[in-house]
């Protein structure tokens, strides 16, 4: 059976603190594949959607990850819309041995997910630390502000970004 890192999040947008977490946990637990899912809007950020529609971060992420081969992106989550459950999106996925990958920010607050313990019988849950103190919101401030941010987000998202006008004030969600 196939061994699939499942890697949910808003990816608002993809950064390198995303990357390269995947790319470890890929490497350190010899996983077949890594699998994006970005999410519609988390429940825990309902009052805070992302600013970027599902079908722009689902774009960048496929931008992002076209050069990795055992990279792959699911619009499960963006296509049900609604708050993202990561219980009914593994329900929804086929079979396969799945690893939820998860930032010890996430893992501390893991047992509110709705059903976690059913998620644990599901997954088997990794863990890994960001290297870099990155986060979406440093970097749409900085987008915002029209400063260089290619140390924080690779070249084919950036380039998306500005051709879409995302996280300028003249950006609409399609």
């Amino acid at each position: 059976m196939k061994k699939i890192g499942f890697f949910g999040g808003s990816f608002d947008p993809i950064h390198f603190g995303h990357l390269n977490l995947a790319i470890e946990m890929l490497e350190t637990h010899q996983l077949d594949e890594i699998l994006f899912c970005p999410a519609f809007c988390s429940p825990f950020k309902l009052d805070q959607p992302p600013v970027a529609s599902g079908r722009d971060r689902l774009e960048m992420l496929k931008l992002v990850l076209s050069e990795i081969p055992q990279f792959r992106v699911s619009s499960v989550e963006v296509d049900r819309g609604g708050p993202s459950f990561t219980i009914e999106t593994l329900r929804a996925m086929p079979k396969a041995h799945y690893f939820l990958i998860l930032t010890e920010e996430s893992a501390a607050s893991f047992s509110e997910w709705k059903e976690s313990d059913e998620i644990k019988k599901l997954t088997t849950l990794l863990v890994g630390k960001r290297k870099f103190p990155i986060s979406s919101t440093l970097i749409r401030d900085r987008l915002k502000k029209k400063l260089y941010s290619g140390h924080l987000v690779p070249a084919k998202a950036l380039y998306y970004i500005d051709k879409h006008k995302l996280y300028s004030p003249h950006y609409e969600k399609n």
